[in-house]
């Protein structure tokens, strides 16, 4: 019997992948942004470093951040919230393994070269630089359309279609079914996913993440997590 496809079980490879205040403590009661909106943007390690890794940060709200952080290859994901007093939790996933995830703590940190430097992670400190702010607005047009992702050497595939409004519906070629919305974000150059699984075997799973568009605008790269933190998954899309 051929195994059903499923985020949890598999990775969906194609290709590989703040808030404005006022001076003194920001105009109209709205304070100015703490230390963790400095690690909005896209971050990559250094040219030749092994492994490979490319990060994005996302706006501050409520005195941290959320970081994601994918190895190159796709085989490690980690999502983190950088908290403004310096403190850096959360958790790091074997992708396409039934390995449980690894909880992180450790610091961050940032300089003005624009690197940032994070402690505590499975496979030790990583430094990267940025190489996008991404402060400019998504555009919810920009991701409308039909996305296509295979695994296995072509032999098996996901059909998304994510319409105008950002709702999503799709299936793969074994029996899984989603539903859900992509939707962009004004205050960052990403989009909001959130996305439920449901197949065959009667397996329903709720995912939550983040995706990007490619300059050209026709490769989608997702990163998510289920519900309960307990699984990773990443899925690269084209049009």
């Amino acid at each position: 019997m051929q195994k059903k496809l499923s985020l949890t079980l598999s990775i969906l490879l194609v290709s590989v992948l703040t808030a404005c205040g006022g001076g003194g403590g920001g105009g109209d009661g709205v304070p100015a942004p703490g230390p963790s909106a400095q690690v909005q943007g896209r971050w990559t390690t250094a040219a030749g470093s092994a492994p490979a890794y490319t990060a994005i940060g996302l706006p501050s709200s409520n005195a941290s951040a959320s970081i994601w952080i994918l190895a190159n290859d796709a085989t490690r994901l980690v999502k983190l919230t950088a908290q403004d007093s310096g403190a850096l939790t959360g958790k790091a996933y074997a992708l396409g393994q039934s390995t449980s995830a690894t909880n992180v703590i450790g610091q961050w940190s940032t300089s003005a070269s624009k690197s940032l430097s994070l402690t505590g992670l499975p496979g030790g400190a990583l430094t990267l630089v940025q190489t996008d702010a991404l402060t400019a607005a998504s555009v919810q047009a920009d991701v409308a359309g039909a996305w296509k992702a295979t695994v296995g050497s072509n032999a098996q595939s996901v059909s998304w279609t994510v319409a105008a409004s950002g709702a999503v519906s799709g299936s793969s070629t074994t029996g899984c079914t989603y539903t859900g919305t992509l939707i962009a974000m004004a205050n960052a150059s990403a989009y909001t996913a959130a996305f439920r699984e449901a197949c065959s075997d009667g397996v329903s799973t709720q995912f939550n993440g983040i995706a990007t568009l490619s300059s050209a605008k026709n490769a989608l790269s997702m990163v998510a997590t289920s519900a309960d933190e307990s699984v990773g998954a990443a899925l690269f899309f084209s049009k």
